[in-house]
């Protein structure tokens, strides 16, 4: 499978099956907090007990994301220096799960032969 199979593959599975949310990053503008939000599909699920360990706690949630709505509305997004993918949320960032605003606490993106494919996020709140 290539990276763009794999990544349509995703897409179509959230589309039908994922659930509404909103990713959001503040950045700052002469002062003032301006919300960058892009809303899309995701899989969110509670933890299974087994998982929980004492960065994961009871009533964090997995959520499961595909990069394709992040780089379409050209969420912002700092270059660094570091070779940090700024199209991954990090901590700090925001996820809106139901009306409700979650702190993104953990990202694991997902990479096929160098192209970003999935996003992975561990959100508490």
């Amino acid at each position: 499978m290539t990276p763009l199979q794999a990544l349509a593959a995703l897409d179509l599975w959230l589309a039908e099956f994922g659930s509404p949310v909103i990713l959001r990053r503040v950045t700052w503008l002469d002062g003032v907090a301006v919300p960058a939000d892009v809303e899309m599909p995701a899989m969110v699920r509670g933890y299974q007990p087994h998982e929980l360990t004492g960065s994961t706690v009871q009533g964090d949630s997995s959520v499961l994301l595909s990069p394709t709505p992040i780089i379409k509305a050209g969420w912002p997004g700092v270059p660094s220096a570091d070779g940090t993918d700024v199209r991954v949320p990090v901590r700090g960032d925001k996820l809106v799960i139901a009306g409700r605003v979650r702190n993104i606490e953990a990202a694991a993106p997902i990479y096929v032969a160098g192209e970003l494919v999935r996003i992975e996020l561990q959100v508490s709140g």
